[in-house]
């Protein structure tokens, strides 16, 4: 193996691993846009319990189930993006 091929073969290692890490950025990006998700929604269901309690209401006549639901799809997510994040890990 001649100097150029060593020199190609180091440029494409380090241009895959730019791009790795590159896609690993954008996954933890995701990963955190979820997190502020399920912030918000949770807050949203307590403002909707305390506002179902101080109409008289009952805990279990909040409209939360919605709410609820999409947590439960972001946490998923989350999970799938950090399966991704791993994955990417271990091709370097």
């Amino acid at each position: 193996m001649g100097f150029m091929d060593k020199m190609k073969d180091a440029v494409k290692d380090a241009d895959t691993k730019i791009g790795n890490s590159i896609d690993k950025s954008k996954l933890d990006s995701q990963i955190r846009d979820e997190e502020r998700n399920i912030e918000k929604l949770e807050a949203e269901i307590g403002q909707e319990v305390v506002k179902t309690l101080k109409s008289g209401k009952t805990v279990a006549e909040a409209n939360i189930q919605a709410n609820y639901d999409k947590i439960l799809e972001s946490e998923k997510k989350i999970e799938e993006l950090k399966a991704k994040k791993e994955a990417i890990g271990k091709e370097e």
